[in-house]
């Protein structure tokens, strides 16, 4: 499995997400609220680059993002590293 690219940009309307996509690899991202005690969500399935994440949050809260790559078939082929940031 190969590492997936994946890069976080603040905007005025919320979070921009860019990631490497491969033609035909279905990309999923994920979203844990909270730091390391909160659960990780899907917040989009076979999203497109770039994904914006416009969901409202507290000043102060910790948001992390990743994207998961799978093939067609459903099989994992790659995962990005973390990116995060803190609601100001």
């Amino acid at each position: 499995m190969h590492t997936a690219k994946i890069d976080l940009t603040l905007t005025p309307t919320g979070r921009h997400l860019a990631f490497s996509k491969e033609m035909l690899e279905v990309a999923h991202i994920f979203r844990r609220v909270g730091g390391e005690s909160g659960p990780w969500q899907r917040v989009a399935v076979n999203a497109r680059s770039p994904y914006h994440d416009q969901d409202v949050f507290a000043p102060g809260t910790q948001l992390e993002y990743y994207v998961q790559h799978e093939s067609q078939q459903g099989e994992r082929e790659a995962r990005s590293h973390l990116v995060g940031t803190t609601i100001q």
